[in-house]
């Protein structure tokens, strides 16, 4: 199996760069890359910086008209309308090869309802970058089996992201399909582990409190036999023990093979948060861990929803 052939990658040489060292970020046979917003606006400085940087690895652009406007509400980039047939144009359009969000924000679960599921269908390989509030369109893609929901930086952070190998490494790996183990970010320190165990399969994952926002819609996929992989920025105990205790009443922790804990920035203080993730593997029959770079900040394991993910004790693999 190929799992086996990339363990013999050390972790010396993963994080030295001796492999991959001169890999452009986003691979070449992904020639032209459409931006697109399906939820807020992105500042002007990150949006220019961003296409500047594009610009610089010789992609082609298509830049969608609403990436910036206009809007009614500033927390968005334009209309639900507008959103939803800038992503369609950039999705069908059969010379784009990879679909790229500005930023998060909010707004995506807003075009859920108003995006043709069938047609989009027809592409089930595209790419479609994002995180955070791109949490609502990845799990509608996973749940209509449209696309390839991949975890990676967006526009506004495409500069910062060259910066951390780890970044570069699995975000290439993710578009290329290529399976490598993810260890754990020397930046973060090593995994905790909850429940020991191995369980494999697809990742479902999400910020948490966009997430739950999914539960009783009919973009909500199913939890079963999946690995799930939850991350959150500035929540309080409570507001994560609230979304926590909705995704088991739904019975996700009930239902999963395996659950996955990243980053909490600037969240709950650390003995709150570890007393939330024992009570999460109190629910899973399958192994549970946390500490993994998945999150709003850099290193970012960049994982692709179309391939198979591994736990197994203390480590984290992608299959093909």
């Amino acid at each position: 199996m190929k799992i086996f052939r990339l363990r013999f990658f050390s972790l010396e040489n993963f994080f030295s760069g001796s492999i991959f060292e001169s890999m452009q970020m986003i691979p070449e046979q992904f020639k032209t890359i459409a931006v697109a917003a399906p939820a807020g606006p992105l500042a002007v400085e990150r949006f220019t910086d961003g296409v500047n940087w594009l610009r610089a690895t010789g992609k082609m652009l298509r830049i969608m008209p609403h990436v910036n406007g206009p809007s009614s509400a500033r927390y968005l980039a334009a209309s639900a309308e507008a959103r939803a047939a800038d992503l369609s144009a950039a999705w069908l359009d059969p010379e784009v090869d990879l679909l790229l969000a500005a930023r998060g924000g909010f707004g995506s679960a807003q075009l859920l309802e108003l995006l043709d599921w069938r047609r989009l269908a027809a592409r089930p390989l595209l790419p479609v970058v994002g995180y955070s509030d791109i949490t609502a369109l990845h799990w509608a893609m996973i749940s209509r089996n449209a696309g390839s929901p991949l975890v990676g930086p967006m526009l506004g952070k495409l500069s910062e992201a060259e910066h951390s190998s780890y970044t570069v490494r699995t975000f290439r790996a993710a578009l290329e399909r290529i399976p490598m183990e993810l260890p754990p970010a020397p930046e973060f320190g090593p995994f905790q582990v909850w429940n020991r165990g191995t369980a494999s399969g697809l990742p479902l994952p999400g910020n948490l409190a966009v997430a739950v926002t999914l539960c009783g819609t009919p973009f909500c996929p199913d939890p079963a036999g999946k690995i799930l992989l939850f991350e959150d920025l500035n929540e309080p105990a409570y507001k994560l023990d609230r979304y926590l205790t909705q995704l088991r009443q739904n019975g996700f922790f009930r239902r999963a093979a395996g659950v996955i804990f990243g980053q909490f920035l600037d969240c709950a203080p650390r003995e709150e948060l570890n007393r939330l993730f024992q009570e999460v593997a109190d629910e899973v029959r399958g192994p549970v861990l946390s500490n993994f770079p998945f999150g709003h900040l850099f290193p970012l394991a960049c994982l692709n929803c179309r391939m198979p993910l591994t736990v197994e004790g203390d480590r984290v693999f992608t299959e093909a």
